[in-house]
């Protein structure tokens, strides 16, 4: 064999081997690809059966419980302004001066008309008791006194409808000064001076009560539920008394009672709207405000409380995640209740001993394989 034939033979020796060996090690990969891929770290919290006192927490927004645009009765120009935007103002205080000249002299003709009318009902009605005194000595014909007679009621009703035109007259003669319909505090869209207004279109202001407001807040259809069998079981509110934590973290002073309960269910968020009524004498709570309503604590048996953060919301479902006993992550769905701080109460197909995934929720899926730690409570809300 010459140099070039072993040379060869000793080149497909090499390739040969390199193959031999790049196929071992795929083999050897191969064979165990889920141990290093596939696992993710994963925390999880032992789930407790115990009973709890809970408070149940909504979302409100503080609205007024009377709102209305105030309107000039008749037309003119605003000769004056007695008021400005965001100011209080009690029942019946002046706002506007609409022109009052034009009105002023209707009401002066409407009385000289008025007057021009009593005069002459009170002639007819002197000539009337002459005519049934001749009448009774047969002096003159019953068709003379009884065309005096109705010519009597005709002037005596002309004399009541100038009557009634003078009313008017001074009617619309006092609407040229706007008043306040109610106490509130008006907003920040006021006219001003000079303004032309038309009698029922025009808005010069809007107002709104103060005192007391209204917190609408809203409940999920369990929660409703669950409020109507309280309710039907104590006689009582289903919520009882409420309370309002503000948004700097502070307790509302007065306590507020469910007033308004929608009578449909908003299909598109699957909610029931309520209004509580609150006093506000201080005018703390403005309309537009955002509070939590917070409703008279209770025990709850048994209750499920796990990791506000553990809940996955997808579309109008809420879910958690559980590892199950081969490390695979099982996705169950569950009803929310109330709050109490980092915690919510649940039901569902869940029991005590369950393992809650905590933190890694975004990294897994229904079926896949974790390595968990297991947190105690504390450590769940030292985590936050």
């Amino acid at each position: 064999m010459d140099f070039k034939s072993k040379k060869m033979w000793a080149i497909v020796a090499g390739v040969v081997l390199v193959s031999a060996i790049g196929y071992m090690v795929y083999a050897r990969m191969a064979a165990k690809p889920q141990q290093q891929a596939g696992v993710t770290s994963v925390t999880s919290y032992s789930l407790v059966e115990a009973d709890t006192v809970v408070s149940h927490e909504f979302s409100g927004t503080i609205v007024a419980k009377e709102k209305v645009p105030v309107r000039a009765r008749v037309t003119g120009y605003i000769t004056e302004k007695y008021v400005s935007g965001g100011q209080r103002v009690e029942v019946g205080q002046a706002l506007y001066k609409i022109d009052g000249r034009s009105y002023q002299a209707s009401l002066l003709a409407a009385q000289a008309s008025a007057a021009q009318a009593s005069s002459a009902a009170q002639n007819a009605n002197v000539d009337l008791k002459r005519y049934e005194a001749l009448a009774a000595e047969n002096a003159i014909a019953r068709q003379t006194l009884d065309a005096q007679r109705s010519r009597y009621e005709q002037n005596e009703a002309a004399y009541h409808a100038q009557q009634a035109a003078v009313q008017i007259a001074q009617d619309n003669l006092a609407d040229t000064v706007v008043t306040a319909p109610f106490s509130g505090t008006l907003n920040m869209d006021t006219v001003d001076l000079g303004t032309f207004v038309t009698a029922g279109s025009t808005a010069l202001v809007t107002i709104q009560s103060t005192d007391p407001v209204y917190v609408e807040f809203s409940v999920s259809e369990n929660e409703y539920l669950a409020m109507m069998k309280k309710s039907k079981e104590s006689g009582m509110d289903g919520l009882g008394d409420l309370s309002l934590r503000l948004s700097d973290g502070t307790m509302y002073e007065h306590k507020g009672k469910v007033v308004e309960v929608s009578k449909n269910l908003d299909g598109g968020v699957g909610k029931i709207v309520l209004k509580a009524s609150f006093a506000n004498p201080n005018q703390l709570l403005l309309p537009g405000m955002f509070a939590t309503v917070v409703s008279s604590s209770e025990v709850v048996q048994k209750a499920k409380m796990v990791p506000t953060k553990s809940i996955v919301a997808v579309l109008d479902k809420n879910f958690v995640f559980v590892v199950a006993d081969d490390g695979k992550v099982r996705q169950i769905a569950v009803q929310k209740g109330a709050t109490q701080g980092l915690w919510t109460l649940v039901s569902g197909d869940l029991k005590s001993g369950d393992h809650i995934l905590v933190d890694g929720v975004a990294k897994v899926k229904a079926g896949v394989q974790v390595k968990e730690s297991l947190l105690t409570k504390e450590q769940v809300e030292k985590s936050k």
